[in-house]
């Protein structure tokens, strides 16, 4: 009787009654209550939030006084609600949840004495900071869902989440106060991410590993899913990365704070396959514990603050494992921002050096390692088509005939950024690929001196040969190598830029201090010049002194690439 009396009571407060076990819920304060809290007296299955007389609201006849409190609402940069102060049923539930009104403080109890003179506690204290809490008490409809872009239309919600009868969200349309056949009175499961996806549309979740993945925690470090009743990353969905109600880190609801053990927790090969906090703990790596906290989605690579953070390369809502082919994006950086070819922002990078660009093309690098002659840091313009040589990242090469090439490369092949910069454990599987971290500086795969003196070997020379081969290189198959790189100790980067030149074909921009500030190339003192001459076909000559070597100038001609100048 009194379950089919509450359900008549609150009718226009829920899209549906209330449901018949009630009693058999945490909202069920009366002595026969499953909780710990609840009046010793037998007050009322129904009365500590509604009476049949004399309530203080005919909206579900209420029972209770409302909070005066002025709330601090949630907000974030990729908000397109406007959230308001709460109202409706949220002001409902609300009087007890925001911690300000004791629980047994009601309007009209005959008779009979309330025995709750403490405040709701614990989680299901929200306080009046809902900073923290899943916006509510918003318009839903077809103007936000369409100004959202990643919003179901509101007409689509006509199942268990409902809006109130203003079209706004409010704490009902989750929660059902009456029932908790579902954890924390949910109107739906929460598995697989399906309540919250009732709603949200995120551009490729459906397909994403997030959404897919059945791998599990195995035990070691931090619970990524502490008091989670699903055991694999697809069943805890959102709920992995997002915390609805008093979010750790409140921007955008992510349960943890710092920002990156949101994502380290699970990419520390506790659960992913691969550990990328171990890479970050590499003495090169890319910054993001450094700069914690300063990404945001909508930011402006144009002037945002310099950081990095994982979301910088990686759309945890679509990223997955569909590989690709260079230039082209792979899974891994799916329907991420990017900066394309001539600097501007665009809203989803189609190659994966455009996603590179949003750090490392639009602006000089604060902190080069070594000094070149055009000196140039900026990597957009160091790989630009338009330049006379440039590794082949934005572009097929403009060398036609590059002979040193290991098979199947060939002077067609396209290559990635993270082709050489990536982890020095390329051959381990628990090593993630990318630009995470080396031991190799900045960031690179394989070994590549930065400084002058450099004895020639397959070890120090790990990088260049990982492409070109050794014994042609040697062998002087396209220049004069051997000499400068075995007999003199001249390493690659004395002439190579390894990005690109605009000046010189060949990749020729002469290192003038190397990383540790030794001058390496300068001017020859006998002609004051500093330059490189392609003649065609094989022939150049340059002008320059190095290790005390003045070229004023030195040719080199044919096919054996005799040397044919010499000073005077």
């Amino acid at each position: 009787m009194r379950a089919a009396l509450c359900a008549l009571l609150v009718a226009p407060l829920l899209a549906v009654p209330a449901g018949a076990d009630l009693a058999a819920t945490l909202h069920n304060l009366t002595p026969s209550g499953p909780g710990t809290v609840k009046n010793p007296n037998a007050v009322g299955l129904c009365r500590f939030c509604h009476t049949p007389h004399r309530a203080g609201q005919t909206t579900a006849l209420w029972n209770r006084n409302f909070s005066q409190a002025i709330y601090d609402i949630y907000d974030s940069s990729t908000l397109a609600a406007t959230p308001e102060q709460p109202s409706g049923a949220s002001r409902f539930c609300l009087s007890c949840h925001d911690g300000t009104i004791a629980l047994g403080n009601i309007l009209h109890a005959p008779g009979e004495v309330i025995a709750l003179p403490d405040p709701v506690s614990g989680r299901a204290l929200l306080t009046t900071d809902l900073r923290d809490d899943h916006p509510i008490s918003f318009v839903f409809d077809e103007t936000l869902a369409v100004q959202n872009g990643e919003l179901v239309s509101p007409s689509a919600l006509n199942g268990s989440v409902q809006l109130d009868s203003t079209g706004r969200v409010q704490c009902i349309s989750c929660h059902d106060p009456h029932s908790d056949t579902l954890p924390k009175f949910l109107v739906h499961t929460i598995e697989d991410g399906e309540l919250c996806t009732t709603c949200h549309a995120k551009n490729g979740w459906p397909g994403s590993s997030h959404a897919v993945s059945a791998a599990t925690w195995n035990g070691s470090g931090d619970d990524p899913w502490p008091g989670s009743a699903f055991g694999t990353v697809s069943q805890n969905a959102c709920l992995s990365c997002h915390q609805p109600h008093s979010a750790e880190h409140a921007l955008r609801l992510l349960k943890r704070d710092p920002t990156e053990d949101v994502c380290l927790t699970c990419h520390n090969g506790n659960v992913a396959e691969t550990d990328v906090a171990a890479e970050l703990a590499k003495i090169s790596h890319h910054p993001i514990v450094e700069t914690s906290g300063t990404h945001d989605p909508v930011e402006d690579p144009l002037s945002m603050t310099r950081h990095v953070f994982c979301a910088d390369c990686h759309n945890p809502h679509a990223v997955n494992p569909t590989p690709a082919s260079a230039p082209d994006v792979s899974g891994r950086q799916e329907h991420v921002r990017g900066v394309d070819l001539a600097g501007m922002p665009i809203p989803e990078a189609q190659f994966a050096y455009e996603v590179c660009f949003k750090c490392h093309g639009l602006a000089e690098q604060p902190s080069p390692r070594v000094v070149r002659l055009d000196h140039v840091t900026n990597v957009r313009l160091e790989i630009s088509s338009t330049n006379p040589s440039y590794h082949p990242v934005a572009a097929v090469g403009t060398n036609p005939n590059v002979v040193t090439l290991i098979p199947p490369l060939t002077a067609s092949s396209r290559i990635y950024c993270h082709d050489c910069h990536s982890t020095n454990e390329f051959a381990s599987i628990s090593a993630p690929t990318g630009p995470h971290g080396s031991i190799h500086e900045p960031i690179l795969e394989r070994a590549y001196p930065l400084h002058d003196f450099v004895s020639q070997s397959p070890a120090e020379y790990a990088l260049c040969y990982k492409c070109h081969d050794e014994e042609a290189i040697e062998d002087d198959a396209s220049f004069e190598h051997k000499k400068h790189i075995q007999n003199a100790d001249a390493p690659c980067v004395a002439c190579h830029d390894p990005h690109g030149s605009r000046t010189n074909t060949h990749l020729i921009n002469f290192l003038r201090f190397d990383e540790n500030g030794t001058e390496v190339v300068s001017p020859s003192p006998s002609t004051g010049r500093l330059e490189f001459n392609d003649l065609g076909n094989g022939r150049g000559e340059c002008y320059l002194s190095c290790h005390d070597e003045d070229h004023c100038p030195r040719s080199y001609d044919g096919p054996d690439k005799d040397e044919i100048g010499d000073c005077p």
